[in-house]
């Protein structure tokens, strides 16, 4: 076959043809365009409406870069503000600059609303000056089509100075957004932006008794006084009201509802109190009260704050119930501490997450619905097993048992105040070393800023910058020999602490106190978690300790002089081991069960009963416990928490 016969011809334009064995085919133009990061935010709400919107932010960049003929990619920060914010806390940002460092099909070319979307920050202006010079990427701001000229020392410097008023301008509204809000309280006005309370209205800038939301919160104060609980108002506000709150869009929420009960605004009072930044902590500096209509009366405010006095001390005093594990023990399903509660007959350990899910529906919520700790422990039965298994480990240990290690930590270390004194000193050498690394980085990046606004020559300056990061080296290295020292001078500490105890408790730990018994295992446990299979019936524990002391061993490495030479080789931290759990017969069929269910619901949420009234009932209908007993609070509260409707804790 002879190709010579073939017309080949190519015309390389915005759309090109090819002859090819006397085909006429279109093709289009395989140009790749260049992209231009397109970057966007807000740094309040005002700016949401004020002509520079995410949206007109996004619809000018895109148009910009159609214009230029450049691909957009967006890098949305949404609603964010940059003032005094670190590089690395802003995300998008973070993504716009790795773009910009790729080595092949990396963003060159960036265009931004102004250059305060970038940052307000100085310091991050010229972090992120630098990566842009190094990458000689194009800067377009607004609606120019022409790019910012690194090279020309009039604009380095302009974008310098621009970073610093954005950095001033922010602060300064800051301050008159302050200032206007004072103003506008001392003037008598009640409502100076924000949320409007529920119970109120707003009238200009007064806040006015809304006449159907006021009802529902003077009910509110009245049935907490008259003895009913967080969780008894919220199930009256979610079946027997269509109110919502007005800063959830999850609905009512135990959180609302007793801040709620505690503002003194609905007793005529309100209070604004404005914190500055005083020697690296906030402190109020001013306090304004303010006279607000009255939704409720004093007597009956008073009353209500009487109550939630009490209630507090009240669950402090249930919640401080003797556990041996309290504090120890997590739910490895969703990571909430377990809590212990004195529950007839038997005290048990439960996972908290149900009751967060009533404070906070929408964040646990899900995480109550996945938790797999749905069985609760018995606590003496617990806190046994527990406590014979740790003290085995203990015991086995051959890091614990040697006295080696005594002698060791004895002879290099007299008493344990010198060692305490010691850590101190060392702690405070580490913390000089940090703030003086803290020191030359900054100086670094004033350096950088310096030679790019041409106040130093580049030369002279890249020699200092060169002295200036090997300076951070030394000291990072130094800091790093600072922490290992310090690691082991606690670690020897510690265990001199509890090896001088070691063998004059270990036998006795069974009698000791409760107390006692919780200081000795918070020497060597750090958590325990715990899970629950549905298929073996049993709770696992899984223990991590504070030191590698699981299954250590002794090394013996020969003699010398007569003597033996041997060393500790380090176990593992963790430990488990399965509980069976205290089976109770069920006596209950499927379809007893969901008649029982459907009746606590109605009960429950169509009367509003609370579990006292509902167990009551229960008895007199002759519904029985799944172990065949009569209902009470306690074992009510056991049974809604498996149930599948939700019907108040």
């Amino acid at each position: 076959m002879i190709l010579s016969s073939c017309i080949i011809k190519i015309f390389f334009s915005k759309d090109f043809y090819l002859f090819i064995f006397g085909l006429n085919i279109k093709c289009y133009n395989l140009t790749i365009m260049e992209k231009i990061g397109i970057l966007i935010r807000v740094s309040s709400k005002v700016q949401e409406t004020d002509g520079t919107s995410l949206d007109v932010q996004k619809n000018l960049g895109i148009k910009i870069s159609k214009n230029l003929g450049f691909k957009p990619v967006l890098f949305d920060e949404g609603s964010q503000s940059s003032y005094n914010v670190e590089i690395n806390e802003r995300l998008k940002l973070v993504e716009l600059l790795e773009e910009i460092q790729k080595k092949s099909g990396g963003i060159r070319k960036v265009w931004v609303w102004n250059t305060d979307r970038l940052g307000r920050y100085s310091k991050s202006w010229y972090t992120i000056l630098k990566v842009f010079l190094d990458y000689s990427v194009e800067l377009y701001v607004g609606e120019s089509s022409k790019p910012y000229d690194f090279n020309n020392p009039n604009d380095k410097l302009s974008i310098g100075i621009l970073s610093l008023v954005s950095q001033y301008d922010n602060e300064l509204r800051r301050l008159r957004s302050v200032m206007g809000k004072r103003n506008s309280l001392r003037s008598g006005n009640t409502f100076v932006g924000g949320t409007v309370p529920f119970g109120y209205s707003l009238k200009g800038k007064m806040l006015v008794s809304n006449n159907g939301e006021s009802k529902v919160v003077k009910r509110m104060y009245e049935m907490y006084r008259d003895g009913k609980s967080t969780t008894e108002i919220k199930l009256f506000l979610d079946t027997k009201t269509e109110y919502e709150p007005k800063r959830s869009k999850d609905g009512w929420n135990l959180g609302t509802i007793q801040k709620m009960l505690g503002n003194s605004l609905y007793k005529g009072i309100q209070t604004w109190e404005w914190k500055e930044k005083i020697g690296g902590e906030y402190k109020v500096v001013e306090t304004i009260e303010v006279k607000t209509p009255k939704i409720i009366t004093t007597k009956l405010w008073n009353e209500v704050q009487l109550k939630l006095q009490q209630n507090h001390k009240h669950k402090n005093y249930e919640s401080s119930h003797n556990s041996l594990l309290k504090g120890l023990l997590y739910c490895k399903s969703c990571g909430v501490n377990i809590s212990s509660s004195e529950r007839k007959p038997y005290p048990l350990y439960s996972c908290r997450s149900v009751e967060y899910k009533w404070k906070n529906p929408s964040k646990w919520g899900e995480k109550h619905h996945n938790c797999t700790l749905k069985r609760s422990l018995r606590i003496k039965e617990t806190d046994l097993k527990v406590l014979n298994h740790i003290i085995s480990i203990i015991k086995e240990s051959k890091k614990v048992r040697e006295e080696f290690k005594i002698k060791n930590l004895s002879s290099k270390f007299n008493e344990v105040e010198n060692i305490k004194k010691e850590l101190n000193r060392r702690n405070k050498e580490l913390n000089n070393k940090k703030k003086y690394l803290k020191t030359l980085e900054d100086e670094v990046v004033d350096l950088e800023f310096k030679i790019i606004t041409k106040q130093i020559q580049k030369s002279k300056g890249e020699k200092i910058s060169n002295k200036i990061s090997d300076l951070i080296k030394k000291v990072e290295n130094e800091i790093k020999v600072h922490e290992r020292e310090i690691s082991v001078f606690s670690n020897s500490n510690q265990w001199i602490d509890w090896l001088n105890q070691m063998y004059l408790e270990i036998d006795t730990v069974e009698n000791m106190s409760l107390e006692k018994q919780q200081i000795f295992l918070k020497q060597y446990i750090d958590k325990i978690l715990v899970d629950y299979n549905s298929k073996t019936q049993s709770h696992q524990f899984i223990f991590e300790f504070k030191y590698p002391i699981v299954e250590d061993e002794v090394i013996i490495e020969g003699r010398k002089n007569g003597k033996r030479v041997y060393q500790i080789k380090e176990g593992t931290k963790t430990s488990s081991f399965k509980l069976p759990i205290q089976n109770n017969t069920n006596r209950l069929s499927k379809n007893d069960r969901t008649k029982l269910d459907k009746m606590i619901t109605k009960l429950r949420v169509e009367n509003s009963l609370s579990l006292s009234k509902v167990s009551e009932e229960l008895n007199k209908k002759g519904f029985r416990t799944v172990t065949n007993k009569n209902w009470d609070k306690s074992k009510l509260s056991s049974y809604i928490k498996h149930m599948k409707v939700d019907v108040g804790k």
